[in-house]
């Protein structure tokens, strides 16, 4: 049986005679290519020049006058480094890791009886690993000379 999707058709596009390689072929093909190079290699100057400009020193020859401590144009009341006071940063660590905790807790309290034991054990392996942190918060919050 014949049917008229298997039957000759000039102007069909399955039908139409491929191009034999030659110089147009390979020629678009290397045009093609060399575009992706010359992006490639654009690309990877513009990279060096950007990390040559960031890692760059900024100041070669430092002078007593540029290191002193500039307080608009006061005479400074004090050493221009001091101490940073981390007293609340146990609080912000344990925020930050048991936000993200709390909410991973939250989603398998809510699929625990279509879970069963098999989503129970790996919940209590992430648990095991995520309680060092918080004993590490809590003592960092204990300790006296933060306060």
């Amino acid at each position: 049986m014949v049917t008229t999707s298997n039957v000759y058709n000039p102007s069909d596009p399955r039908f139409r005679k491929q191009p034999e390689p030659g110089k147009t072929v390979v020629a678009q093909g290397i045009a093609e290519e060399t575009g992706y190079i010359l992006f490639l290699f654009a690309a990877t100057i513009l990279l060096v020049v950007v990390v040559r400009i960031v890692i760059s020193p900024r100041d070669p020859r430092p002078t007593p006058e540029k290191r002193a401590p500039f307080e608009s144009g006061q005479i400074s009341a004090g050493p221009g480094r001091t101490r940073f006071i981390i007293q609340y940063y146990p609080y912000i660590l344990m925020f930050v890791v048991y936000d993200v905790i709390a909410m991973f807790l939250f989603a398998w309290a809510l699929n625990l009886r279509a879970l069963g034991s098999t989503g129970t054990i790996p919940v209590l392996i992430f648990m095991v690993v995520a309680l060092p942190p918080l004993a590490y918060a809590l003592h960092l919050a204990n300790q006296r000379e933060n306060w």
